[in-house]
Formats: C-alpha cells, sequence, structure tokens
C-alpha cells in the first residue's frame, strides 16, 4: 500500500520558510549578545591600548609596601615592579624573601628573648602589648608619653628600662591587672 504525499499548501510553506525554529532563534540571540558585548567591552580596550604609549595605562594607582605602625623599621617605601620576569627570577626572589623573613623572625626571637631575661615576667605581657616587645625611641618599652625628663632623660625610650620601669612604679604603680592588657594613659 502507498501512502499518499502529505499535502503542502502554499501559506503552511511560505510560514515554514520565513519563521525559524525555536533554537535557531535562541541561537542568533546569543551570537548577537556576544557580539555586541565584544563590541562594548574588548574594542575599546583594543583600542587603548593601540593609542596609549604607556603600558599601564589601565591602572589608576600605584601600590607601595609600607609599615602602618608609627616608629616602625624605618626603610624608605618599597616600590613593587610590575614587569614580568623568568620563572628562575622569580624563584630567586622568592629565596631570598624566604631568607629575609627566616632572618627577620629569627631576630625578633633572639629580641623577645633578650628582653625576657631583662623584664620582669609581669611586665613582658604589657610591654608586648604597648610597644610591640621593642623600645620605641619615644615612648620606651611601655608607651610612656608623659615623660616628662624624668630622671634627666629626655624621652622614655632614651632611658634604659630599669629608668622606666621606675617610672612605672611611681607613676602607675604595676602592671595592669590582667597580664597583656595594654595601658590607658
Amino acid at each position: 500500500m502507498h501512502w499518499p504525499e502529505p499535502a503542502y499548501t502554499e501559506p503552511s510553506q511560505a510560514r515554514a520558510e520565513r519563521a525559524p525554529t525555536k533554537g535557531g532563534a535562541v541561537r542568533t540571540r546569543i551570537a548577537l549578545a556576544t557580539a555586541v558585548a565584544v563590541i562594548v567591552v574588548v574594542f575599546p580596550a583594543v583600542l587603548m591600548s593601540f593609542i596609549s604609549s604607556d603600558a599601564a595605562w589601565a591602572q589608576a594607582t600605584r601600590h607601595q609596601a609600607v609599615s602602618s605602625h608609627r616608629g616602625a623599621d624605618v626603610h624608605p617605601a618599597v616600590r613593587i615592579n610590575d614587569a614580568l620576569m623568568s620563572y628562575s627570577q622569580a624563584r630567586k626572589v622568592a629565596k631570598m624573601v624566604t631568607y629575609s623573613n627566616a632572618v627577620r623572625a629569627a631576630q625578633q626571637a633572639a629580641f623577645f628573648q633578650a628582653v625576657a631575661n631583662t623584664m620582669p615576667a609581669a611586665w613582658l605581657a604589657t610591654a608586648i602589648c604597648e610597644e610591640g616587645g621593642r623600645n620605641d625611641p619615644y615612648a620606651g618599652y611601655f608607651g610612656i608619653l608623659e615623660w616628662n625628663h624624668f630622671d634627666g632623660y629626655p624621652t622614655a625610650g632614651s632611658a634604659p628600662l630599669s629608668v622606666q620601669l621606675a617610672w612605672e612604679a611611681r607613676y602607675v604603680g604595676g602592671p595592669p591587672d590582667a597580664p597583656g592588657r595594654c595601658h590607658s594613659y
């Protein structure tokens, strides 16, 4: 038995030719959206890279590594270089930084050990809280800002630890009640 072919009418054929399939319409919309995004985002960036003579034209700020602690290590600000480096250079820099950090940690540990051997245990936590455990040139170990030439020294930092402890004994009386708590002068 032979089945008859379906009848195609002119209106149904015209509709099929002018209306794309549902999947085709979605693909067309995605392609148009992608083209618009490329034109809006990528084209200006590429154009600016050709026009600009500075390689870092897009950077609004230059970053500097600086310390925010007053009286911290006095070193000039370190500028970060944005230039690319080879893998071997990066490894060399990483080794130098690791070594530098290890040396600094060892120096701090030795310093805290030396301070711990000379400073009374009750005051050690306060000294670490106030000035990070170091003798600040102006405020000393305990952050003493109202020194007023005590015992003839111009600042607390210029006086030896024994004189700073004498000032603390005279004006404060002793370490704070809770160990490791900072003063509130």
